[in-house]
């Protein structure tokens, strides 16, 4: 009998199944690789304006924040979402979301600095990069924390974002609307070769 056998027959007699809506509880650490299966992840995504697409094929790919400042046709962040970046270090990643969909890029479109917004396909393997952060909710809001992957499994609802829902249960819905405003925070450059849909 494989290890993973077991410890699923482990789980089912003790009776500790995660309660819905909750992150699952692990013991010890999950690779990259593993928590991309584990949760069916395939993709992250990026949105920008479209107008700022020749500019990051311009510099090779996307660039944090402290990076391009200055130098971009259309920010999606406000003067005081760059300021809370650059305060709490957050202006030195890159922002991904893990559905295509995020609060603040509906804000930035509402506040007329997104004209045409695209959400750009990264491919997963960013996620090896050497330390990426997570965040449970819009990562420069007052109060969240940026933690690392084993911290994020125990966490985060990332049960949610598995392809196979639908969505169609109220009680789905609300754990979407939460799981839109998670981030991963990717230090550095994120080369064209990551990116799709420009």
């Amino acid at each position: 009998m494989n290890d993973l056998l077991k410890k699923l027959l482990e789980t089912l007699q003790a009776g500790n199944f995660p309660v819905s809506g909750q992150p699952a509880q692990t013991s010890g650490i999950i690779t990259p690789s593993e928590f991309l299966q584990r949760f069916g992840i395939t993709s992250f995504y990026h949105f920008t304006d479209t107008r700022n697409l020749p500019s990051i094929k311009a510099h090779g790919g996307l660039l944090p924040w402290s990076q391009i400042k200055g130098n971009v046709v259309a920010p999606g962040g406000n003067d005081w979402s760059h300021d809370a970046d650059a305060i709490k270090g957050q202006d030195i990643y890159v922002h991904l979301c893990f559905l295509p969909e995020h609060p603040m890029e509906f804000v930035a479109r509402k506040d007329g600095r997104i004209q045409e917004s695209r959400f750009l396909r990264i491919d997963p393997s960013v996620i090896h990069t050497p330390g990426v952060l997570f965040c449970p909710d819009v990562a420069n809001k007052s109060g969240v924390e940026m933690m690392d992957l084993t911290a994020a499994v125990s966490e985060m609802d990332f049960e949610i974002i598995a392809p196979a829902h639908k969505w169609l249960d109220p009680s789905l819905l609300e754990r979407k609307k939460r799981a839109c405003k998670y981030e991963l925070l990717v230090p550095g450059r994120i080369p064209l070769s990551l990116i799709s849909g420009i």
